[in-house]
């Protein structure tokens, strides 16, 4: 068995937006009237003994900073559900802690994505760009349940139904072959993930419950968070379930997480697509002359010598010369044109499935990156390494026995124990068949979620964050993993409880310390360390993508139409923390496709 492949996924006024949100909602059950009370905790967790140790990555944390605290990491229990502890057996979910360095000014803690993103070395990361976090908070991190070193969401099929299942040649090529398949694998997903009791409990509702334990366990009043795109998802509702222990929160690329999961993975098709045709493409024109056997001098160029290298490799495919399939090389790039730097990652995979349509193989061969990485010039180099391009390109061995297979931990479930959703298959193939022909390159993204098969009911809250204090919403324009339309249709639903800080022309998913625009991170550390918001909503400017000149201006929702809102000064770029990008970069979540590839 092939090893699953996880792949990548995102109002302003736009009539486009409009018609992208009114379809869906029109089409899928009633949400659940009313949230279920909050748990007690029982004694008995906040009593168990903690087995401290020094993390694996403390070493590497007190390098980069002598003067960061130790980080101590252990796994504690916590009820499979928390709204019934005693019937089912206990789970575990994996922490790391550091004590404040100064006087203590509460509990930090975060989140990278997702939904079932790694969080454990993510907040001293954080802190190794911002050292005051270190002395002002005792810090946590988490890998949520189901997830990383915590409790493992153990998706249970056979190899004989992995065997059974249909393929397609090509999931953009819209046909009854392609909706077969998309099907199927979504309902083998669904049963996989739903055939163990913890399966129901891997949840945004349950992980809220974790958080706030955990705050208890710690013996902190208050909760500060820093939530990256899907978290965001969880501290909107974090701060809607307990607003009476909410800190700072900086929520930051946000999901549109006053709505459903659906609305949100709903974007995705066109905001990649916004990406990859208002800035990836340009992109690549502009520095044409770096690139030997040039893609193009203009997006329309590109996008032909895409397409042209795209077809190459489906002849290929059809004539058995390789495994690779087309619909690859547009997950490969949808993967990493979230992050400015990573630009130069998703060039690599055009340049690679270029050099494999001259020279097919089975799959990618060292060969083939070899290659494209000799076609880039030493100043585009600078912004990656061969040995982490060839990373992307690993086969993992993976001899599935008879019996029971184990295909991971889907984090979709997250997604549908979130919200309820549509039960008919066919109505996503035609959503999917719409959306391809309104966006080419990434309108097929969604497919068939797992979510039409899920036996359980959502858990789901309607969100008011009444009694919550404000919160620093942090949002880039041109973001394609949560589209900025629907991080402001949160934004004005929670308005009295938020500010919003909008980065112009800006596309990079992930802004506050990890971003380029040094105009975020002041609002931002304005806020975490010394509690001061901005005095109204503010557009701040970026720094140029990698290798170019300038900010090249791209329409969008902050042109002065949708959002009216007063602007910053241009901002210089940031320092990046290459720890901290790749946590991000594993937490970039697509739909689940080509389980038997």
């Amino acid at each position: 068995m092939a090893p699953l492949r996880v792949l990548v996924t995102t109002m302003a006024c736009t009539a486009m937006a409009l018609t992208v949100l009114a379809t869906p909602s029109a089409a899928l059950p009633d949400r659940p009237p009313a949230e279920p009370k909050n748990p007690v905790i029982p004694q008995r967790y906040l009593d168990q003994p903690i087995q401290w140790a020094p993390c694996s990555f403390d070493e590497r944390i007190k390098r980069a900073n002598p003067q960061a605290p130790t980080t101590n990491c252990a796994t504690v229990k916590v009820p499979m559900d928390w709204h019934n502890p005693d019937a089912h057996p206990d789970i575990t979910v994996a922490i790391a802690h550091s004590k404040a360095t100064g006087p203590v000014r509460g509990l930090l803690t975060s989140n990278p994505g997702g939904p079932g993103g790694a969080g454990l070395e993510l907040t001293s990361n954080l802190a190794l760009s911002r050292p005051q976090m270190f002395q002002d908070f005792d810090l946590l991190a988490f890998d949520p349940r189901g997830f990383g070193k915590s409790e493992a969401l153990r998706c249970l099929t056979t190899q004989e139904e992995l065997d059974a299942l249909p393929t397609t040649p090509d999931y953009r090529v819209r046909n009854e072959q392609t909706h077969r398949t998309e099907i199927a694998e979504a309902q083998l997903q669904a049963k996989a993930c739903a055939a163990t009791e913890f399966g129901r409990f891997v949840s945004s509702q349950q992980t809220v419950y974790d958080m706030d334990f955990l705050r208890a366990l710690l013996g902190h009043r208050l909760l500060n968070f820093i939530g990256y795109s899907y978290g965001t998802w969880l501290g909107g509702w974090y701060a809607d379930t307990y607003p009476q222990r909410v800190g700072r929160f900086v929520l930051d690329s946000n999901m549109d997480w006053t709505h459903t999961q659906w609305d949100n993975v709903n974007f995705d098709p066109w905001s990649y697509q916004r990406r990859f045709d208002t800035q990836f493409k340009p992109w690549i024109a502009r520095h044409a002359d770096q690139i030997t056997g040039s893609l193009g001098t203009s997006a329309h160029q590109v996008q032909r010598t895409y397409d042209s290298i795209r077809g190459r490799i489906a002849e290929l495919y059809k004539a058995g010369l390789t495994k690779v399939r087309p619909h690859d090389l547009d997950f490969n790039v949808l993967g990493v044109i979230g992050n400015n730097r990573r630009f130069i990652r998703a060039l690599i995979d055009i340049l690679v499935h270029d050099e494999l349509g001259k020279a097919p193989a089975a799959t990618v061969q060292v060969a083939h990156v070899e290659r494209a990485w000799g076609r880039l010039a030493p100043a585009l180099q600078a912004y990656d390494t061969l040995a982490d391009i060839k990373t992307r390109y690993d086969v993992d061995a993976t001899a599935a026995a008879d019996g029971v297979v184990n295909i991971g931990a889907i984090s979709t479930t997250v997604r549908c124990n979130d919200t309820a959703w549509n039960k008919d298959p066919r109505y996503y193939t035609r959503e999917a068949d719409r959306m391809t022909r309104q966006n080419p390159w990434a309108g097929y993204l969604n497919g068939v979620p797992m979510c039409a098969f899920w036996p359980y009911p959502p858990q789901d809250r309607n969100l008011d964050l009444k009694g919550a204090p404000r919160m620093l919403l942090v949002h880039s324009e041109i973001d394609p993993q949560t589209a900025y339309e629907g991080a402001w249709r949160t934004y004005k639903d929670i308005a009295h409880a938020a500010r919003l800080v909008s980065v112009d022309d800006e596309g990079k998913h992930g802004q506050y310390i990890s971003g380029p625009s040094t105009c975020v991170q002041q609002f931002g550390d304005r806020f975490l360390f010394n509690g001061e918001l901005p005095g109204r909503n503010e557009i701040c400017g970026t720094a140029p993508l990698p290798e170019d000149g300038s900010v090249y201006e791209v329409k969008g929702p902050l042109d002065g139409k949708a959002v009216p809102l007063p602007r910053s000064l241009l901002s210089s770029a940031a320092e990046p923390n290459p720890a901290l990008q790749e946590i991000f970069d594993r937490t970039v979540e697509l739909p689940v496709k080509a389980l038997n590839r």
